[in-house]
């Protein structure tokens, strides 16, 4: 009996090891490709992970298939091991389970949370919606509550199944949310440095937004996004006759002549008092 509950331990363990290690490569193999840097790859529980910088620097596709690589690789792996088992006409047991983690390890990894692959897919897509902070904060406040149910449920599960597979993710996805506040500040001024550098090499569109004159700029920086400049076009009337009559030059706010007054005198001051100035027009 302990022999078998052993072997089983090991080959489990095996199989759970093989299906990181796929997910994992598939990562490395695509920041590689696609121009990104690996920065580190450290060991995992079971398994390894993958560290990289570089990714803001990248098309907004580019980190999209880097974030997807290792769910869809774990995807392929499995319907390839089911197809040969199947092909055997009468099953191979250990390679449809070897399926099985790579389907679980697929699913688990596209929940939409944070530090996860469906969690960065989505901020990413959240953060060219509605700006690169506040997709920060719905995804802090997600990751909360997905955490949650997964502990919830998770005790539901122990009772009925003795299985504490749900728990143990919940507990996890809470302690790394935890962790992403200060990761995801990092984040926002490492994209809007690269977006602003002179060697990016490449052009981006522009997204022109409007906005009231009196808005403060701590509340512009929530309109900033990841794979666009946003040009703020201010809207009130006596702002415009001023701008018609030359006492501007026109009624926009550059995401460039936001940040020179952000950098220089922090984020005092509205949308309107850095037109009118016309120190950085």
């Amino acid at each position: 009996m302990l022999v078998a509950t052993l072997i089983w331990i090991i080959t489990t363990a095996a199989m759970v090891t093989s299906a990181l290690v796929i997910h994992e490569l598939s990562h490395v193999l695509a920041v590689n490709y696609l121009g990104g840097k690996v920065e580190k790859v450290g060991p995992f529980p079971l398994g390894f992970s993958a560290k990289f910088t570089g990714l803001e620097k990248l098309h907004g596709w580019e980190r999209y298939v880097i974030y997807g690589a290792g769910s869809l690789a774990n995807a392929i792996a499995a319907a390839w091991l089911l197809t040969v088992s199947r092909l055997s006409y009468l099953g191979i047991p250990w390679l449809e389970q070897l399926a099985f983690y790579n389907i679980v390890l697929c699913i688990f990894n596209l929940t939409p949370v944070l530090p996860l692959d469906g969690g960065r897919i989505f901020h990413q897509f959240l953060c060219n919606r509605v700006g690169i902070r506040p997709a920060g904060r719905i995804m802090l406040k997600l990751g909360l509550c997905v955490s949650v149910a997964f502990i919830f449920l998770g005790f539901v599960q122990v009772i009925l199944y003795y299985n504490i597979t749900l728990l143990c993710a919940g507990i996890y996805i809470r302690k790394q949310s935890k962790k992403m506040k200060p990761v995801l500040q990092m984040e926002f001024f490492r994209f809007l440095e690269a977006k602003n550098s002179p060697t990016r090499g490449r052009l981006m569109p522009v997204k022109t937004v409007h906005i009231p004159s009196d808005m403060k700029i701590k509340n512009i920086m929530d309109r900033l996004a990841i794979d666009h400049f946003t040009q703020f076009m201010l809207k009130e009337k006596s702002l415009a006759a001023q701008c018609t009559s030359g006492q501007t030059k026109e009624c926009t706010l550059s995401e460039k002549a936001l940040l020179t007054h952000i950098f220089e005198y922090g984020l005092q001051g509205t949308a309107g008092e850095i037109v009118v100035s016309q120190k950085y027009l």
